[in-house]
């Protein structure tokens, strides 16, 4: 261990104790530990140290380079292997953000994968899965594999699920429809006992799409009739998107059902139904009038909501460019409301709205 880095450590620790007292004391010194400046190449250096608080806290430092950084990533690509969980943990989360070359996204891209399907650590497999997701499906389309492990994993429940999001954006396939390995992970994860799992898996269902292997096809009708005729509201709103996707022919049928649960008084299935009726996109035409009404709700997130769909729905939506206008012309509007619903009306015009206003 080199002499400076010692001197490091300790300082920090000495600071930390220094500021606990302050607190304690009533001090008003802020004496919270800073990390010291120093050249990037000393840092890329400082991630092979033996001492793993040293490599840590080159880890932290390193993002703090903004974009000049790509050379630091093979050496924290390193650190994803490292033997000490804390540090794995840092080195993933840095590759969520530094700058990654065209010619180093294979290698962070395959050893992202292997943290997310065989860590010991469930943090580690979370963020890692979480990391994968900045990368184009083309590049990380090669981790299906890991990830349907990872959708299995027995220890942590967030995993399961984050790893089946992960599955949607690079399962789909518009030219050889969606990855039958990614599909069948959804399926099995219908029957996880987490809530939050089974949501995962109902919508990866319905957005991956009709598969082309007749019997994992056949499969996914069947469980998506079961849940639409369940008892379940929200399930049932994914599993009729779900049934569109598995045949257009059928969809006005599946998206009447939804717009009934527009009307429902369960904020939850409100939102669920608009959020499904801006997937299905044009074809959910039918919904617009309780959309409508909608923006007349008492509650300000389910107008807000009802804007944003409105707008998703394009110039299909235009028969609400009146109702809208009155909506912005309302005297106190909330804010946000009003810029949502500012930004539905450019959209009715096929025009490109400004971004998403903020959750009220």
């Amino acid at each position: 261990m080199r002499t400076g880095n010692w001197h490091i450590s300790l300082l920090a620790l000495m600071l930390i104790g220094a500021a606990s007292w302050a607190q304690e004391s009533g001090g008003k010194k802020d004496l919270t530990p800073k990390i010291p400046i120093k050249s990037l190449k000393s840092w890329i250096i400082d991630l092979k140290d033996k001492d793993a608080s040293v490599r840590d806290i080159a880890l932290s430092a390193i993002p703090n380079y903004g974009s000049s950084t790509s050379e630091a990533i093979p050496s924290v690509i390193d650190r994803c292997l490292d033997p000490d969980a804390g540090v794995r943990v840092k080195a993933v989360m840095a590759l969520s953000v530094l700058e990654i070359l065209d010619k180093d996204i294979p290698r962070t891209v395959d050893v992202l994968a292997k943290r997310a399907q065989e860590d010991p650590q469930a943090q580690v497999r979370y963020l890692a899965i979480n990391a994968l997701q900045r990368f184009d499906p083309v590049d990380a389309r090669r981790t299906i594999a890991a990830l349907v492990e990872a959708s299995k994993y027995p220890n942590s429940y967030e995993v399961r699920r984050i790893a089946l999001i992960a599955l949607v954006k690079f399962g789909i396939d518009k030219t050889t429809g969606p990855d039958t390995k990614a599909v069948a992970a959804a399926l099995a994860a219908l029957k996880d006992p987490a809530i939050p799992v089974r949501y995962a898996a109902i919508t990866a269902i319905a957005l991956l799409g009709k598969p082309n292997n007749p019997l994992v096809s056949a499969g996914v009708e069947k469980a998506l009739t079961e849940l639409a005729n369940g008892s379940d509201k929200i399930f049932a709103i994914w599993a009729k998107v779900g049934l569109a996707n598995q045949d257009v022919l059928s969809t006005a049928t599946h998206v009447k059902f939804i717009s009934q649960m527009l009307k429902q008084s369960d904020l939850q299935v409100k939102l669920e139904a608009m959020r499904a009726i801006s997937v299905i996109g044009a074809l959910a035409k039918p919904t617009v009038p309780d959309l409508i009404d909608l923006l007349e709700d008492k509650d300000n997130f389910v107008v807000f909501n009802a804007c944003l769909t409105l707008g998703s729905l394009n110039v299909e939506a235009r028969e609400a460019k009146e109702p809208l206008t009155k909506l912005i012309a309302k005297k106190d509007l909330y804010e946000p409301i009003k810029q949502a619903a500012t930004n539905a009306l450019e959209s009715l015009k096929g025009v490109t709205p400004k971004p998403m206003p903020k959750t009220p």
